[in-house]
């Protein structure tokens, strides 16, 4: 990385053990890392330097990290600073949202993971590139529109003693000139109008002109023309608008005119210029939507990591539980593997991603039989896919045939749509996968019965970051699994496809890859452990989680704790279960595939557990979330991965006030 394109990365602790330990974690990324042991030595890095990220510790001696965010905040230098938080100490949920509330953007507990906060900083660093460079671009339009501008009134003031000589110079400029009366209605436009517009001048004369406005911008332009034509003061006109071109297409033109005055003080006659500023609004636009789409991408990558984390968190604390027998310990122990291999295809895929960014990735290219490619993806995919019940159907061709690629990467991308197929359909679904030559061609077909795809999703899905959400599939993931498929297949001159006859009606992903010349049982369950222990005097709770790992091991804890749980593993059967079960308490996913918690919340009020705790748990901890969640009747917000003892004592809280039926 050239020295000019390296961002300024502030590593702010007063330990400077700590300081050495995130200088060795992010070195690889090439950056200038800069450091800081005080508050306020890290201000003078901050005044003296244009600083992209600010990871820093939360208790400092002198000013805590919650202060020296707010101080950095409120400099108009570090309006666009990024700031990470990261303690061993302040790590409860009042400390993040106190973080959050100061402008940080993240909060990490120490010891770091060095995967994750590497992961962190390279997303942040691209984005703050990006952001620079669409500035630099506006303001340099922004610049070059006001040179014009300017040069056009030099321009109009010289010819104010020369009609004739105005309108040759008008005719030869590459803007759109005009004049008109002190009312505001247009006599004159420049030839350029009819080149752009399509129309002789004469058409759009008056008033006229806003016939080529869009309707949205019509109304606003001809306010803005008015309030210029009535103005007492400012003579000036000043506004943006979407004019049709002459091909049908409605591009951003900046109108602005100066009022031409007798000796009089009165108006003789309006002069302007419009120039065409599309590609200006275009760069902000894509600004606004990088901008929103790196505040999605984060929440979600927020939510991914903490729903692993839940269930692992309930079987560490099961696991120290005296009641716990072989069987519970086998039990939490599975369930901690199958959370961290999560996890480590989710840090997996956010590192090929990187290399893929940066141009790191490399193929081992060898000779690949296809059919040992879709069984290899068939071998990785087959516990999601048993998992959920869905019957697999593949076909391979008869024929050998051979491609020049990876291994290793073309089973990655079979086993992506493999996954995508049984993750985006109901359980006891149906997938199938095929292989056949066509032609030159490789082509690898995965079906399914799933949610679908409308017609603009088929545009999007396969971009960086691209979530398609559904009220079925609330939990789109980061998007990053269809982005991978699709550089890992254009790597090896292939392409790839989505088909989908709409929402609720299935998908299908066609891969096509060149191929060489013509020469040539189910992961078992294991069986769910009892409490060793007798239920003692505790409260009816209903646990409901699509995600079974978290919903069991949190019943399993209430149990041994004396509670009464029942687990269930979505809206409708949570329903179902409450009418029977009457619970005293309801812990209560927010994101489920067919009806979210919000609406079972309002149901289970609305049919008569108007004085049941019901407590939500999401993975999503925003100010936002939470006054939803409270408004929507919860009666509790706690973010996962959620302490168990803080469930227990709300649980002892509410048990103390309930009188037991005998």
């Amino acid at each position: 990385m050239e020295a000019a394109d390296r961002l300024n990365i502030l590593l702010v602790d007063d330990q400077p053990g700590k300081l050495l330990t995130y200088e060795t974690i992010l070195a690889e990324l090439g950056e200038n890392l800069l450091k800081a042991t005080s508050a306020r030595e890290a201000l003078g890095h901050l005044l003296h330097s244009e600083i992209a990220i600010v990871v820093m510790d939360v208790s400092m001696p002198d000013v805590d990290g919650f202060e020296l965010a707010a101080m950095i905040r409120q400099h108009p230098r570090c309006e666009r600073t990024a700031i990470i938080f990261a303690s061993a100490v302040h790590v409860s949920d009042l400390d993040r949202m106190k973080g959050y509330e100061t402008g940080a953007l993240d909060y990490l507990p120490v010891p770091i993971v060095p995967q994750m906060l590497r992961a962190k900083i390279r997303v942040l660093s691209d984005l703050h590139r990006k952001t620079r460079q669409l500035t630099r671009l506006n303001e340099e339009l922004e610049r070059r529109v006001g040179e014009r501008t300017e040069a056009l009134e030099r321009t109009a003031e010289r010819l104010r003693g020369s009609e004739a000589r105005f309108r040759s110079l008008a005719e030869g400029m590459p803007h759109i000139v005009w004049e008109a009366d002190p009312g505001g209605n247009v006599t004159y436009f420049s030839p350029r109008w009819r080149t752009y517009t399509g129309a002789e001048p004469s058409t759009h004369f008056g008033w006229g002109w806003l016939a080529v406005v869009d309707a949205e911008d019509r109304e606003r332009a001809r306010a803005a023309a008015i309030a210029a034509v009535e103005s007492k003061g400012d003579v000036r006109l000043d506004f943006e608008a979407r004019f049709r071109r002459h091909d049908g297409v409605y591009r951003w033109l900046h109108a602005s005119g100066e009022a031409v005055l007798r000796a009089d003080g009165s108006v003789e006659k309006w002069v302007g210029t419009c120039i065409d500023i599309d590609e200006r609004k275009r760069a902000e636009q894509t600004l606004r939507e990088t901008d929103r789409r790196k505040d999605e991408f984060l929440a979600m990558l927020a939510h991914e990591l903490r729903n692993p984390l839940a269930p692992i968190h309930n079987a560490l604390k099961l696991q120290r539980m005296p009641e716990a027998d072989p069987a519970l310990m086998n039990w939490s122990r599975d369930v901690i593997e199958r959370q961290v291999g999560q996890l480590t295809r989710l840090v997996e895929d956010l590192l090929d991603i990187s290399r893929i960014t940066r141009g790191n990735i490399r193929l081992r290219v060898e000779r690949v039989d296809l059919a040992a490619v879709i069984e290899g993806a068939v071998e990785t995919s087959r516990p999601l896919i048993d998992g959920r019940n869905h019957m697999l159907a593949v076909k391979l061709p008869e024929e050998r045939i051979e491609l020049s690629g990876d291994l290793v990467r073309l089973t990655q991308v079979v086993a992506n749509l493999l996954n995508n197929a049984a993750k985006f359909q109901d359980e006891g679904g149906a997938i199938s996968v095929s292989a056949e030559r066509e032609g030159k061609e490789a082509v690898i077909r995965v079906r399914d019965r799933g949610v679908g795809l409308s017609a603009d999703s088929l545009e999007k899905i396969f971009e960086l970051f691209a979530q398609v959400r559904t009220r079925e599939r609330f939990d789109a993931g980061l998007g990053i699994g269809l982005s991978l498929v699709r550089t890992l297949v254009e790597l090896h001159g292939g392409s790839v496809s989505a088909r989908s006859d709409g929402p609720g009606c299935g998908s299908e992903f066609i891969v096509r890859l060149p191929c060489l010349a013509a020469d040539a049982e189910p992961l078992a369950s294991g069986a769910r452990p009892r409490a060793s222990r007798a239920v003692r005097d505790g409260l009816r709770v209903l646990v409901v989680d699509d995600n079974r790992d978290s919903a069991d091991s949190l019943a399993l804890l209430l149990r041994l704790r004396g509670h009464e749980p029942q687990a269930c593993y979505d809206g409708t059967s949570a329903l179902e279960a409450a009418r029977t079960l009457q619970p005293h308490a309801v812990l209560l996913d927010l994101s489920m595939p067919d009806l979210d918690g919000f609406d079972v919340c309002r149901r289970l009020r609305e049919e008569g557990l108007e004085s049941a705790l019901i407590v939500a748990l999401t993975g999503y901890g925003q100010e936002a979330d939470r006054n939803r969640s409270l408004a929507s009747g919860f009666d509790a917000h706690l973010v996962k991965p959620v302490d168990p003892e803080l469930v227990a004592k709300l649980l002892d809280e509410r048990g103390a006030s309930t009188r037991r039926p005998q």
